[in-house]
C-alpha cells in the first residue's frame, strides 16, 4: 500500500508518473528539475520532499524501475544458459531505447531490488562459466553498459562521417567495416568464459 504524506491528493507513484513523463519528453535527467516535477505533478516543490528527500532519489527509483521491466528471473526457465543471456541482452536493448533509461543508469549507482535481481540472476546463469560468477556478471553488464552508453553518445557517428568524405586507403578495415553485431559480440564473450550454446539447432 502506497504510503500518503500529509496531502491526500498525492503519493510516490503519482511524483515517479510525473518524472517518468518528463523524462520521455526530454529524454534526459539533466533536462528536468525538481520544480519541473512539482509543477507537473501540480504543487509547490516542497511538497514533493514528504515523499523524496531529492531528485536524485526520484531518479534513483525510476531507475530500479526500469531495470524490473527486465523480468529477469524468468530467464532462468530457458535450458541453455548463452541463449537465456542474449535473451537478456535483447530486453536490455529495449530498455536502453527507452528515452532517458541511459542518463538514468549514467546518473548513479542504481542498488534496489529489481538491480539485486538482475545481478543475482546474471550471476546464477554464469554459475558454470571458466570465471567467477561475479566476474562474469561484471563482464557482461561493463560491454553492454559500454556498448550502450558509447552509441548514445555517437562514438561511430565522426568515424562513419570521415569514411564518406576522406581517402581511406591506408585503412582498408575501417572503411569497409560493416555494422555492429551485438548478439555475436556477446555470444563470443559467453563462449569465451565457458558458457557455448547448448540450444538444439536442428
Amino acid at each position: 500500500m502506497t504510503r500518503r504524506g500529509p496531502r491526500g491528493d498525492i503519493d510516490r507513484e503519482r511524483i515517479l508518473r510525473a518524472a517518468d513523463r518528463l523524462l520521455h519528453e526530454r529524454g534526459s535527467i539533466e533536462g528536468v528539475a525538481l520544480r519541473a516535477v512539482a509543477g507537473e505533478v501540480g504543487v509547490a516543490t516542497n511538497a514533493l520532499y514528504t515523499y523524496f528527500p531529492s531528485l536524485r532519489a526520484i531518479w534513483h527509483e525510476l531507475g530500479d524501475e526500469r531495470l524490473g521491466t527486465l523480468l529477469p528471473r524468468e530467464l532462468l526457465g530457458i535450458p541453455c544458459r548463452h541463449c537465456a543471456v542474449l535473451e537478456l541482452m535483447q530486453r536490455a536493448n529495449t530498455m536502453a531505447n527507452i528515452p532517458g533509461t541511459l542518463s538514468l543508469l549514467r546518473a548513479q549507482p542504481i542498488l534496489g531490488r529489481h538491480s539485486f535481481a538482475l545481478s543475482e540472476t546474471i550471476m546464477e546463469l554464469t554459475a558454470d562459466a571458466t570465471v567467477h560468477p561475479r566476474d562474469a556478471h561484471d563482464l557482461i553488464v561493463g560491454w553492454f553498459y559500454g556498448n550502450n552508453v558509447l552509441t548514445d553518445e555517437g562514438w561511430t557517428s565522426g568515424t562513419d562521417a570521415i569514411r564518406a568524405e576522406d581517402d581511406l586507403t591506408d585503412f582498408p578495415r575501417i572503411a569497409s567495416r560493416p555494422e555492429p553485431r551485438t548478439d555475436v559480440q556477446l555470444g563470443a564473450i559467453l563462449t569465451g568464459i565457458g558458457l557455448p550454446c547448448t540450444a538444439d539447432r536442428e
